[in-house]
C-alpha cells in the first residue's frame, strides 16, 4: 500500500489516524508539526501527505508549500475541523483533491488515494528550467 506522512497537531487524532492506517495496511509516519514533518520529508520517500490546515508553527498550506520544495510531485490531502475560506485560493494551488473535514472516516481516505489517474493530485504546477535549475510554477 501506501507510503503516508501525516501531520496533525492534535495528538489523539494523529494516533488514531495512524493506527487506521496502519490497519488498512499503509505504512505511515506521523508528526505533531511542521518542523517534524519537513524533517520526516528529508529522511524518508512518501507516496502521500496528510497534513493538518491550521498545523503549527506553519500553516498546512504553508507546510505543503515548502514540501512541494522537496518533492515536487508528491500528492497533499489536506484535514481540517475548521473553516478555511481564506485558504482556499491556496489550497487549490496545491491539490485538486477535496478537504477531508474532521472527523472523516478511512474509506473516505481511500477512495481519495484511489483517485483515477486523471485526477490532478499536483495541483496547477508545471516544470521550467533555466540554465542549471529545474523547479515547478504553481499558478
Amino acid at each position: 500500500m501506501a507510503r503516508v506522512l501525516i501531520a496533525d497537531d492534535d495528538p489523539g487524532f494523529l494516533v488514531s489516524l495512524s493506527i487506521a492506517m496502519r490497519r488498512e495496511g499503509h505504512d505511515v509516519w506521523s508528526a505533531e508539526n511542521s518542523e517534524e514533518a519537513l524533517n520526516l520529508l528529508d529522511e524518508n520517500p512518501f507516496d502521500y501527505m496528510m497534513i493538518d490546515i491550521r498545523l503549527g508553527p506553519l500553516l498546512g498550506v504553508e507546510l505543503a508549500e515548502w514540501a512541494r520544495l522537496r518533492v515536487p510531485n508528491i500528492p497533499v490531502v489536506f484535514m481540517s475541523a475548521y473553516a478555511f475560506t481564506e485558504l482556499e485560493g491556496r489550497i487549490e494551488r496545491i491539490t485538486e483533491l477535496p478537504v477531508l473535514e474532521k472527523p472523516f472516516s478511512v474509506d473516505e481516505v481511500g477512495k481519495l488515494f484511489k483517485q483515477p489517474a486523471e485526477m490532478n493530485f499536483y495541483g496547477h504546477c508545471e516544470e521550467r528550467s533555466d540554465v542549471a535549475i529545474s523547479y515547478y510554477i504553481c499558478a
